[in-house]
């Protein structure tokens, strides 16, 4: 009976196991989150007039957002608007980049 309850438990602990991301989306997920970075410098913070300047608490930030959010990032088709956002030195620059909805 051990043997049996050990073998479920690893067959589970297997099956939880994380995919692990193709090298083409591990590069995306890397760039979505230098580019999370980013924006934290630039946007101004509530109750501030600019964004974060401290690497270490940026660094933090980024690590909290939901994992969602760069995988959105990732999946984006049109690399050219994560480019023009990195590039970006300021808020309205940044904004200009995003492309009209097209309702």
């Amino acid at each position: 009976m051990q043997r049996f309850t050990l073998a479920i438990v690893l067959v589970l602990a297997g099956a939880c196991q994380k995919e692990t991301d193709s090298p083409e989306v591990a590069q995306r997920k890397d760039e979505c989150r230098r580019l999370e970075d980013h924006i934290f410098e630039i946007m101004p913070r509530p109750g501030a007039e600019h964004g974060e300047a401290d690497p270490k608490k940026r660094a933090e930030l980024v690590a909290q957002l939901p994992v969602e959010d760069i995988e959105q990032c990732a999946a984006v088709k049109d690399r050219k608007v994560i480019a023009c956002m990195q590039a970006a030195p300021d808020e309205k620059s940044l904004r200009a980049c995003i492309p009209a909805s097209k309702e």
